[in-house]
């Protein structure tokens, strides 16, 4: 069997993750490797989280040993993932796995990290502030600049223009803007929605330089305004589902999908914009723990995951399911079981192939997606836990 491992430099911006060694040996090199990685156009990204365990009560910790924090890049030969190079840098599972975003060229990333390691074995989580921005040349990722956002930096978008970033922190309650020069964010100002606010997600609207951000505690979304000067808050908030957390924006469709994290009755809302501003078009339930949530590349189809307390509980396992979404109500087309908690979701560009982030399991689970079925194909180990995850398409 021929393997092809991609071209590594001496360099400290490579991620050498020991993992790619071993799956040489167990997995065709056709899918995993390939001599054009480096020629790939368009990638998607995995933020991987090497320093938080889960303790039995459900709250994460500081892990008695563990891997640099890391972001690796994913490519697709068809609807067939590889994986590319990697960087270390810090990344973080606690908060929504909205913490990465990639430019529409692949040519840069944002990446941005929620918490870091404690200060010994099981302590918990400590706040963390950092942001880190990466450019991506032939499949390399260089670390370019770090910056420091509010406590607790969770999603993070880029205007469509690429001229404004916007990070939403979830422990500080407030929205960081930065201006975007040459790749690089300059710290503009900060937008205060106060402490018991909890913004999880940020994203922008299609053909829009307006942007919408999940106020967790509020169980609401607040419309961003673009200004002259940067971007305020618009005065009315809308009601979502109960303990909103993870968003996505769909730019085919331009619909607004929100996951409801309530413990007793978890469910999305869909939304649109309008020139009058955010409108629920309808809800429905889905399974418990829905933080993974994703549209397909053409908008029709929504990826809803169900973490189903499979952090905590070793005997339990996620799942994820697949909806059809029009303007007036979702149907569930599909459905599979997934690993132990699960995490960011990648479409490949033809939309027939979905990855699953499996933190616990320190995997990617592959599918096939056909018309209404979901077909496990194989898991990609990676030796560190994924943690969020974004795309450039």
């Amino acid at each position: 069997m021929d393997t092809y491992l991609v071209p590594r430099k001496k360099s400290h911006s490579l991620w050498r993750l020991g993992a790619l060694t071993a799956l040489a040996s167990s997995a065709a090199p056709s899918t995993l490797y390939a001599k054009t990685a480096l020629d790939t156009p368009r990638w998607a990204i995995s933020v991987n989280d090497g320093h938080s365990i889960t303790l039995p009560n459900g709250k994460m910790a500081t892990g008695s040993t563990y891997s640099p924090d890391s972001a690796v890049l994913i490519g697709f030969h068809g609807s067939q993932p590889f994986i590319g190079n990697g960087i270390e840098l810090p990344g973080s599972v606690q908060g929504p796995p909205t913490m990465a975003w990639v430019s529409p060229n692949s040519n840069w990333a944002v990446v941005t990290s929620g918490a870091k390691a404690g200060s010994a074995p099981g302590a918990p989580l400590v706040p963390d502030t950092r942001v880190s921005v990466i450019s991506i040349e032939h499949g390399v990722p260089k670390l370019i600049q770090t910056v420091e956002a509010g406590l607790g930096p969770s999603g993070v978008a880029v205007s469509n223009d690429q001229k404004w970033a916007l990070v939403a922190n979830r422990v500080g309650g407030t929205v960081s803007v930065f201006k975007v020069v040459n790749k690089h964010l300059v710290d503009e100002k900060i937008i205060d929605f106060g402490k018991d606010s909890n913004p999880t997600t940020v994203e922008f609207l299609p053909n829009s330089q307006d942007a919408v951000v999940v106020l967790r505690k509020r169980n609401a979304l607040a419309l961003l305004v673009r200004e002259k000067d940067g971007y305020r808050a618009a005065p009315n908030m809308v009601s979502v589902w109960s303990s909103p957390n993870t968003m996505d924006i769909s730019h085919a469709s331009g619909l607004i999908a929100v996951a409801g994290m309530d413990k007793v009755a978890p469910g999305v809302s869909i939304l649109r914009a309008n020139p009058a501003g955010l409108h629920e078009l309808y809800r429905f339930p889905v399974a418990p723990g829905p933080e993974p949530l994703h549209f397909s590349p053409d908008g029709r189809i929504l990826a809803v995951g169900s973490v189903n307390d499979s952090n905590a509980h070793p005997e339990r396992k996620g799942s994820v399911s697949l909806y059809h979404l029009d303007e007036k109500s979702a149907t569930k087309i599909a459905e599979a079981p997934v690993g132990h908690w699960p995490q960011g979701i990648i479409f490949s560009p033809d939309g027939h192939t979905l990855i699953v982030q499996n933190n616990t399991d320190q995997s990617l689970g592959v599918y096939h997606v056909e018309p209404e079925a979901l077909t496990f194909e194989r898991d990609i180990p990676l030796g560190v836990g994924p943690s969020a995850s974004a795309s450039a398409w």
